[in-house]
């Protein structure tokens, strides 16, 4: 009878938890940051038809319509974080170039590369060029999705009205980024059709000011001077959690500049899941243990309140997501989380296997190397098991990549932060080995006879008797948290 009303008391408890979790509970205030509600996916939709190629961008005189569009195009996607993004052309057909990412980089590079002569064909098809953009999306994705497109506006063929539908029936927002004159110039001569040369090509306000109007995006025009910084925010808004509704009015909550309340939903639901495993556990325990466990339940959650810091709190939620393989709406709570020293080293390891798992192999070590940066201000004894994942880690994405060098000083410096690791010392083993098979691949033999000392040379280093004898070893005690 006792455990049945234990064990009614902690459900009941667990429904009281849940709804006020389900209230949106909030205290305190705190700096706001950034914070991104679902994330961002952008596609730089870019028309490289003849007329890009005009110099009437009004920035000087110095610079083609594309030209302009992409000076745009790279600082906005230099001064948004944490999105992923991606890259399309068109002229009369449209091509996805880069597909999303959270490499910036590689979008960058290729902006920087791309000119009128990256396709082939006549005329322009908007349609074609906004479709490719749209194909870029995943729909189980969260994150809000935006084209940002760059043209003059001048449209030679396909229905655009058909591909501004589209976006709106997926709620794809178009950016609309118009460059060239009003007055217009002749197009530049083409060897292939000399009668292009006498036509002289006016940018179309209309036809991107209605793109980007029915689909709820915002029409920029690229020859003002901050035209990159219009941008910028935009897409900053889009993702950003919002606002007035949200912090102030509805909740009540006075706002005051650069700090808000809160969110303790997260704490809610830890404690109502706690509440709820308690509540089908104690029927089936002993009957002197059912005071015990209630008491230790109540100490639990004390706990919890009193020493559960919002920074672990956020790692918690993330690392459960990625657990799930929700991997876009992980990178939300740790990218919150690296605004709190304690923590920062963790989540950017956690990005770094997120993206990882995302095939991001880049972005991944980035991550990695910035979580081993935030660690150097730690001693060497501390956060052991950290520095050890994030250089084995590091070593695997190397060794898939095939860059078996950095695979192999990578290995080396996981068997620095934790020398009785044996998978670490099978994979720079195997990283050596493959060293070995490139070189004889090369028919590079002095090479090939030096790797094998390196080999056989490191594996005696001051631990030969061990490396023979050695079991698995379990881990030793470390002064951080194991996430």
């Amino acid at each position: 009878m006792r455990k049945a009303r234990v064990s009614s008391v902690l459900f009941y408890l667990f429904i009281v938890l849940a709804l006020i979790a389900a209230a949106g509970p909030r205290w305190g205030t705190g700096f706001a940051v950034q914070e991104y509600r679902r994330g961002l996916d952008a596609v730089f939709a870019i028309d490289v038809s003849r007329s890009m190629d005009i110099r009437d961008a009004q920035t000087g005189g110095a610079h083609s319509r594309l030209e302009r569009g992409l000076q745009i195009a790279a600082e906005s996607a230099a001064n948004v974080s944490g999105a992923r993004f991606a890259a399309a052309i068109g002229r009369s057909k449209g091509f996805l170039a880069v597909p999303l990412t959270y490499d910036n980089e590689a979008v960058l590079g290729f902006l920087e590369s791309l000119d009128v002569s990256s396709m082939t064909g006549r005329g322009t098809n908007l349609e074609a060029l906004i479709e490719a953009a749209a194909n870029a999306f995943q729909s189980s994705s969260p994150a809000k999705k935006v084209i940002v497109l760059i043209s003059d506006g001048e449209t030679l063929s396909g229905n655009l009205g058909s591909a501004i539908a589209r976006c709106v029936r997926d709620g794809i927002i178009i950016n609309a980024v118009i460059t060239g004159s009003e007055e217009g110039r002749q197009i530049p001569e083409n060897t292939n059709s000399p009668q292009a040369a006498s036509v002289i090509s006016k940018r179309e306000a209309a036809v991107m000011r209605i793109a980007a109007e029915k689909t709820g995006g915002v029409f920029i025009d690229g020859s003002r001077s901050d035209a990159a910084s219009l941008l910028s925010a935009n897409l900053l808004s889009t993702a950003k959690t919002v606002s007035a509704a949200e912090t102030g009015a509805e909740t009540g909550y006075p706002q005051t500049a650069g700090s808000q309340p809160k969110e303790r939903r997260t704490l809610f639901i830890i404690l109502a899941i706690i509440a709820y495993g308690a509540s089908k556990f104690v029927p089936i325990m002993p009957r002197f243990r059912i005071r015990q466990t209630f008491v230790s339940m109540l100490a639990v959650m004390l706990f919890v309140f009193s020493s559960c810091s919002e920074s672990k709190i956020l790692l918690i939620e993330a690392n459960y997501l990625s657990s799930q393989g929700r991997y876009d709406e992980a990178v939300v709570p740790y990218l919150k989380a690296l605004n709190y020293e304690d923590s920062a080293p963790y989540a950017e390891y956690g990005l770094g296997l997120t993206f990882y798992s995302l095939d991001e192999g880049k972005a991944a070590l980035k991550r990695f190397s910035n979580s081993q940066k935030k660690l150097g201000t730690y001693s060497a004894a501390e956060h052991r098991e950290l520095r050890f994942r994030n250089n084995y880690n590091s070593g695997i994405v190397f060794f898939e990549e095939g860059d078996f060098h950095s695979a192999a000083d990578a290995f080396k410096n996981a068997l620095r932060a934790d020398p009785h690791r044996i998978e670490a010392k099978n994979n720079l083993e195997l990283s050596l080995m493959s060293i070995v098979k490139e070189a004889a691949e090369n028919n590079r033999t002095e090479p090939q006879q030096e790797t094998r000392e390196i080999l056989f040379g490191y594996l005696r280093q001051q631990e030969q008797q061990k490396w023979k004898s050695m079991e698995w070893a379990p881990e030793e005690n470390q002064t951080g948290p194991d996430y």
